[in-house]
């Protein structure tokens, strides 16, 4: 009887956001070089969601748009990953995850077309499979786009428009020139969304060179290719969103949507984007010397992760209506009007050194 009421009373209080970034697992099997599980390799930590608590969180979600089941792995590696789907469908949540497309065999895409998943990901790094092949290595390109014409034909016939297709490209120096080119790709299979994104986390000093805002003298060209490529990717009926090239220095801003959104990790661990999250640093008590560090403004620093609580031993909404995870969101809250010293002043390390937070709009 205390169970029940307690989650009746947790469904009535449970905060108002936009979605729930929810780490279903650290497993992976690709081996994309730009990611820490890739680069990081020796010291990660590979998890599964457990579904029990999955269950005690969804209580908390009852005001929540949107369930993102998303992290540091590929998800339907989960063993659970289309029961999280139906539990969300349940608590009539959108749900949607992101994945390499590898697993995306026929069984997959009738259950993923059949339980209306709303949004499906999948990442991409070049329009050919030459240059996608080798920045994702483990996947493939022309096995991916086949399995998307499969599901856009199973759509059709299935008469549904579930899932909405949404392509993830990740723009580096090395495969900037094949983002025109993958428009008619996206156009194929059904994309109504390309999302160019830059790499912000720089985990091996070796992948320094990729970031476009690491190339000064050619910023005015990547601006100019990106608007003349939305307007283009428009008149397909294509929505492409990407933050700019270049870095600006005095933003304050979090694109990453910290005072509506949040991430629950692998583990449970509560914070504001997949960024911050703890799975990042490793084992606890690890030492200095053997944290994962990345590269930010040519200098290498400790991975500072950082947590507002554990659902294992905390209800989601004390964490997130805590004091500290209240003070957190008011420095990226426009309101506050608090002034440029005050912000910095009071923002995490790790917040401080973050690319993403810097990079244009």
């Amino acid at each position: 009887m205390y169970t029940w009421l307690r989650k009746q009373k947790e469904r009535i209080i449970s905060p108002v956001l936009d979605w729930v970034q929810v780490e279903v697992t650290t497993f992976c099997n690709a081996a994309c070089i730009y990611c820490p599980h890739t680069t990081a390799r020796e010291g990660w930590q590979n998890f599964h969601f457990p579904l029990t608590l999955f269950h005690k969180l969804l209580p908390s979600l009852n005001h929540t748009n949107l369930v993102f089941l998303q992290g540091w792995g590929e998800p339907l590696l989960h063993p659970d990953i289309f029961e999280m789907v139906r539990l969300c469908k349940k608590w009539n949540k959108k749900v949607g995850f992101t994945t390499n497309g590898i697993l995306l065999n026929k069984e997959n895409i009738h259950t993923i077309v059949d339980l209306q998943l709303d949004i499906l990901g999948i990442s991409f790094a070049g329009a050919t499979p030459a240059t996608h092949n080798h920045i994702r290595q483990g996947t493939d390109f022309d096995t991916v786009v086949a399995a998307l014409e499969y599901m856009r034909r199973i759509k059709v016939e299935k008469k549904v428009t579930k899932p909405a297709i949404h392509l993830a490209y990740i723009m580096l120096a090395s495969n900037f020139d094949e983002l025109r080119l993958f428009f008619p790709i996206a156009k194929k299979v059904g994309a109504r969304q390309v999302v160019g994104s830059n790499l912000t986390l720089i985990s091996n000093p070796q992948l320094s060179r990729e970031p476009l805002f690491n190339h000064p003298q050619q910023l005015n060209e990547y601006h100019r290719a990106l608007i003349k490529i939305k307007k283009e990717a428009a008149d397909s009926k294509i929505l492409f969103a990407y933050r700019g090239p270049g870095l600006d220095e005095t933003s304050l801003v979090c694109p990453e949507n910290v005072c509506r959104s949040c991430l629950v990790n692998v583990t449970g661990e509560v914070s504001p984007c997949v960024f911050t999250n703890p799975i990042l640093s490793g084992s606890p008590g690890k030492a200095a010397d053997k944290q994962m560090k990345v590269v930010f403004k040519r200098r290498s620093i400790p991975v500072e992760t950082f947590s507002f609580g554990n659902i294992n031993n905390a209800e989601f909404t004390r964490i997130w209506e805590s004091g500290k995870y209240r003070k957190f969101r008011r420095l990226f809250n426009p309101e506050a009007e608090l002034s440029a010293g005050e912000i910095l002043a009071g923002m995490p390390p790790f917040c401080k050194t973050c690319y993403k937070r810097l990079v244009s709009s």
